[in-house]
């Protein structure tokens, strides 16, 4: 019976405790305790002590206790002091001293001897308070009074040099101990052990070093510093009462943080060092460079935005002592109007500096600027290539543009922008014309490519091939098929896909006036100067003649001479993945500034001294509702993508379009067309919203929708006329604050009715538009209900595996390429697979929602199954995925084959097929690599041979299987506790038992390599 009682006795202390903690065991330490002495009096700008947050428990103050009379107000380091006014066994009487009332507030603490040592419960208190502390028996503090300045001294060593900080004073008469605090911006962070005077080493022993600001967490520059020194008769007597020294910042001094600018105009702003900076005796010149950085501070469209740098300037440690200046320029937005608005620029060192970590990543100080804004050379300016190519420039010029191959649409003069089309045959000689099958937009060394031309895969290829520029160059938003390009410069790209064509829209940015070329034009506001060839020279088969925006009779021709001198050689195509090696990289990702560079500093591969910042990343602060970011979740160009065809382009332009251009076809006539377009146009809701908005017109679509009859004999091309619309429109209310003003009796304005109303492709007539997007029919879908639902998406290449080693992925997403895959109804069926030595199992099949990078890009989540099946345990998990858009109507599928390299070769290949071996000094066990002679997971009596040609599991030794129960240690346990021992017997009996098992389990696994299909 003892015996029981003593066993569950035990067993409950084991789960609630059978004691409670003795406070005398770990006690917490009294927080400042140095400032808590009877005659430490706060000095101005002082923070004072407040034991208002004091976390409450038992506190040890070492040799000291509780101040037993009042020591003054504003004394003890605080303003009101709380003393120990009467102590009765374990209870003590604690007063708050006010500047009139020894004891204006009483309450009772818990106190208690541990040994000879009293330990205090100490509760939180009113504000602006806190308990005072002392040593009984302390002789009286000496008169000193001295206020001590705070001095720099520099150490310089071969490799570096370290700041230090003397707290400089004069010695007082007697022969006393000195103690140095030292306070960072109002706070004291330490406080120096009490030393006699040395001839003076007391101030040297006391220097700040930067070692001890890092003991103190304090590691970068950038504070005030004060410092005070206490006289005391002994090591731990009264000090004195100690006087501040003035405060001495530490950092960079900035000349003034606010500045006015206006288009074009710039600023000096000035910086001071206050104290030396320095390298090492070793270096050849030493720099300290600072970097100008914009802070995002609206996301108003309207407002101007500042140029974003790193360029800065670099401070010479030779010369810390002179003012070093950045001179900052304003540029305007985008957005249509005159403003003026107020942004903020901050000014930073590296994130890195090796050597002068205190230094690194200082935030020198940031300048409120006010710009003003003027979008007045960019108003109502947009270029276009439509299907099939119908050309406009930026200053409004209308041509044809009927040539096979890949062309410059758009270059910018000074920055490394620019935009390719590439042209193809519209339908295989069916329509005698070329049409847009891709656009490449690149900056720097990103590349964002749309393509599906002749020689590629007839699957569309939407996304980034080329991203080595740190992310944020290019800016792409997309929703449905359609997508928005941001250029670096506030320029931006619009692509529309339609099926197997797309359009290509470029509105441009204040960086680009005088500064464009290509097919688009130079933008000047001149519309007769646009046809600029790449060499420099001005075109002249321009037979147009009268206004820019020509009527129909007199636009419809071709200018050769112009078309082909901006034909792209293959050694500068942006869809040849060979040539992204030669591009040039932005300059300094992410900034866009023009830096005069300092010859010394440039040679040391630093810092230029001084910046003119002349153009900014352009903030992304306003797009339609629906659009979402396009991440660079891959740049790899794969395989396929780089079997390209030959032929496609000829060193000529080749022309597919009938030479007669009045001749017509097909039973069509310019008067049937004319009535043909002008009633799709009527009909259209998008057109009918549109054709009054500001800066939007269509006359120039309907002509382009004549055209469009008249030369392919169809009216297959009329939903792109429709669209060029549709697409000004919508940029017009983005960027024009007066058409976002509400107004009427419904409180709407120009932008919602456009925004309503202007769904792609008017819904292909297979729905409705409501609130912006399209409401589809019955087995319809996609952003313009053109997609057949019950048509499963097809694939790019089916009935092909694929591998993932998980030592090096996560392998839980497989991205699918094919079309049309649609966002929030794409679905992904996935298959799970136990490829066996055995064979191939059938483990779990899963539904899930596809994420839709594209509508030729899905990724599906790949999620493993915990079921075990059967006796077999080597094998790897495979995977076969299809996807539908429409309850069970799933295509073709893909495979995918997870496994783990360090003891599995795996391959994948085109044919369907799950091939894997096992190699090296393992076992596998359930997808788990174990090395020759370890234990198998969860049951160490097997243990992995690999001898010869053969893997085998073989039976451990006796102990080996013993130690793996785990229980010897509870044997000991179990024999002062009486009868627990009959189950541990049996324990360790199942576990024999279980032993036996594994070597009978054992002897049926024999070599593992295998080919399974």
């Amino acid at each position: 019976m003892t015996t029981r009682v003593v066993f569950v006795l035990l067993y409950l202390c084991g789960i609630v405790g059978c004691w409670a903690q003795d406070p005398c065991s770990n006690p917490m330490e009294v927080p400042s305790l140095e400032k808590r002495d009877r005659d430490y009096v706060i000095a101005t700008g002082e923070r004072a002590l407040n034991d208002r947050l004091l976390t409450e428990g038992w506190y040890d103050a070492g040799d000291k206790v509780l101040l037993e009379s009042p020591p003054d107000f504003q004394h003890c380091g605080t303003r009101y002091p709380i003393w120990r006014k009467q102590k009765n066994g374990d209870t003590s009487t604690m007063c708050i001293q006010t500047h009139n009332n020894d004891c204006y507030l009483q309450f009772t603490i818990e106190t208690k001897m541990c040994g000879t040592k009293e330990i205090f419960y100490l509760k939180k208190t009113i504000s602006s308070s806190a308990y005072c502390f002392g040593k009984p028996g302390i002789p009286t503090a000496p008169t000193f009074n001295v206020r001590p300045n705070v001095t720099p001294k520099l150490r310089n060593n071969l490799a570096t040099s370290k700041l230090e900080f003397r707290c400089e004073f004069s010695k007082h008469t007697d022969d006393v101990f000195y103690t140095t605090n030292w306070v960072v911006n109002g706070e004291l962070v330490l406080s120096e052990e009490p030393l006699k005077w040395s001839g003076g080493g007391v101030i040297e022993t006391h220097a700040l070093t930067e070692a001890k600001l890092t003991s103190v967490n304090i590691a970068q520059f950038g504070f005030e510093l004060r410092c005070s020194v206490r006289a005391s008769v002994g090591k731990d007597t009264a000090a004195s009462v100690p006087v501040l020294s003035d405060s001495k910042f530490i950092g960079i001094k900035i000349s003034n943080r606010t500045l006015e600018l206006s288009e074009g105009e710039s600023a000096d702003i000035s910086l001071q060092l206050t104290v030396p900076f320095g390298c090492g005796t070793g270096a050849l010149g030493c720099y300290l460079p600072i970097e100008s950085v914009q802070l995002d501070i609206t996301a108003d469209c309207e407002q101007a935005s500042l140029a974003s740098s790193r360029c800065g300037t670099a401070i010479s440690a030779t010369e810390w002592d002179k003012a070093a200046t950045i001179r900052v320029f304003g540029q305007v937005s985008q957005n249509l109007g005159s403003t003026s608005t107020v942004l903020k620029l901050k000014l930073v060192t590296p994130d890195v500096l090796i050597g002068n970590e205190f230094w690194a990543n200082y935030t020198v100080g940031v300048i409120a600027v006010q710009l003003i804004k003027n979008t007045e050379p960019i108003a109502r300016k947009y270029c276009y290539a439509i299907n099939d190519p119908h050309m406009r420039t930026f200053d409004g010029r209308r041509y044809e543009h009927q040539y096979e191959g890949v062309f410059t649409m758009y270059k910018h003069e000074t920055f490394p922008i620019e935009v390719q089309i590439q042209t193809a045959d519209c339908g295989r000689g069916r329509y005698n014309a070329w049409c847009n099958c891709g656009v490449a937009i690149r900056a720097g060394r990103t590349v964002f490519e749309f393509n599906r031309c002749e020689g590629q895969s007839s699957i569309w290829t939407i996304e980034y091939t080329l991203c080595e520029d740190n992310g944020g160059v290019l800016q792409v938003k997309k929703k449905g098929s359609s997508y928005e390009v941001y250029l670096p410069t506030g320029g931006k790209v619009k692509v529309t896909v339609y099926g197997i064509y797309l359009n290509v829209y470029i509105y441009p940015s204040v960086q680009d006036e005088n500064n464009s070329r290509g097919l688009c034009g130079t933008l000047t506001g001149n519309c007769k100067d646009d046809f600029v060839l790449r060499n420099g020279a001005y075109s002249t088969d321009d037979t147009a003649t009268g206004d820019c925006d020509t009527t129909y009779s007199n636009w419809k021709n071709l200018l050769t001479t112009f078309s082909n001198s901006w034909k792209v050689d293959k050694a500068s195509d942006l869809f040849e993945p060979d040539v992204h090696a030669s591009l040039q990289a932005w300059p300094q990702t992410n900034l866009y500034c023009s830096c005069s560079p300092d010859p010394e500093s440039q040679n040391l591969g630093i810092h230029t001294k001084e910046v003119n910042c002349t153009a900014a990343i352009h903030k992304v602060c306003n797009t339609f509702p629906g659009f979402t970011d396009v991440i660079p979740t891959s740049c790899t160009i794969t395989e396929r993508r780089r079997r390209r065809s030959v032929g496609v382009r000829s060193e000529s332009p080749r022309r597919l379009r009938r030479q007669a251009v009045n001749e017509w076809t097909n039973g069509w006539t310019e008067v049937k067309a004319r009535t043909f377009c002008e009633n799709l146009f009527q009909e259209s809701r998008s057109v009918q919203t549109c054709m009054n908005v500001t800066g939007v017109g269509i006359s120039g679509s309907i002509d382009n929708c004549i055209l469009d009859i008249q030369l392919t004999g169809t009216s297959d091309f009329y939903r792109f006329s429709i669209d060029t619309v549709r697409d000004k429109c919508l940029h017009e209310v983005l960027v024009d604050p007066e058409l976002q003003v509400k107004n009427g009796t419904k409180n709407m304005s120009v932008y919602d009715n456009v925004v309503a109303e202007a769904c792609l492709n008017d819904c292909s007539g297979k729905g409705t538009c409501t609130d912006g997007d399209c409401v589809c029919q019955t087995n319809y879908g996609g952003s313009d209900c053109s997609v057949d639902l019950t048509t499963p998406p097809r694939l790019s290449e089916t009935e092909t595996v694929v591998t993932c080693d998980m030592s090096r992925d996560a392998c839980d997403v497989l991205s699918v390429r094919g079309e049309t895959f649609i966002d929030s109804v794409s679905t992904c069926l996935v298959e799970q697979i136990r490829a066996r030595k055995s064979g191939l199992e059938s483990v779990v099949s899963a539904v899930h929602m596809a994420t839709v990078v594209s509508i030729s890009h899905a990724q599906c989540k790949i999620v493993a199954s915990d079921s075990t099946g059967s006796e077999d345990i080597d094998y790897v998990r495979a995977y076969r995925i299809s996807i539908a858009n429409s309850a069970g109507n799933y295509g073709d599928s893909v495979g995918l084959i997870v496994f783990n390299s360090t003891c599995i070769h795996a391959e994948g290949g085109r044919e369907s097929k799950f091939n894997w071996t096992v190699k090296g000094n393992y076992c596998l066990d359930k997808e788990t690599c174990v090395p020759h002679g370890d234990g198998q997971p969860g049951n160490n009596c097997l243990v992995c041979d690999v001898s010869g040609n053969k893997r085998t599991w073989k039976t451990g030794s006796e102990s080996r299987c013993q130690s793996a129960t785990g229980q010897f240690p509870l044997i000991t346990v179990a024999a002062s506790v009486g009868g627990v021992v009959l189950l541990i017997i049996i324990i360790v009996a199942a576990a024999v038992c279980a032993c036996k098992r594994s070597k009978r389990a054992g002897e049926k696994n024999n070599a593992m390599g295998k080919e399974l299909t």
